[in-house]
């Protein structure tokens, strides 16, 4: 008898579901890839839900991006154990800090929405920062 050790595969997704997730997918992969230039987006936030969307909607594209020489080592260690290392976390909170700051500044929001904002900020931190920051299975 073969043991699944709790994995329960999902059910098939519909086509619409599943154009649906790769373009979201590939929206927020760009996003990301945006990042790695600009320092205001934060690539490891974006990359995490494009991963999570690929995994779903194309197991062989997220394949082909686990397999990437460069950044292949995050992507699989987020789909194995959700681990984020270090410097990722380190970018990712501090991008999304100065985005915060710059809208801050630059548009200077109403209360309620800057309020929103902070809210949104501690608690996306608050889940990289409680991310573990290595897989020992990968």
């Amino acid at each position: 008898m073969q043991r699944t050790f709790g994995f329960q595969p999902h059910p098939p997704l519909s086509p619409v579901a599943r154009w649906a997730l790769l373009g979201f997918g590939g929206f927020n992969f760009v996003l990301g890839a945006i990042g790695l230039i600009l320092p205001v987006l934060p690539t490891t936030v974006f990359w995490i839900v494009a991963i999570g969307c690929f995994s779903r909607a194309s197991p062989r594209l997220a394949a082909r991006l686990v397999a990437h020489p460069r950044f292949g080592r995050p992507f699989a260690d987020w789909l194995a154990c959700g681990a984020i290392d270090r410097r990722g976390k380190v970018f990712a909170i501090g991008g999304m800090g100065i985005s915060l700051l710059s809208a801050t500044l630059l548009l200077e929001p109403a209360g309620w929405l800057l309020g929103l904002l902070g809210c949104a900020w501690i608690s996306a931190s608050a889940y990289l920062a409680t991310r573990p920051a290595y897989c020992p299975i990968v």
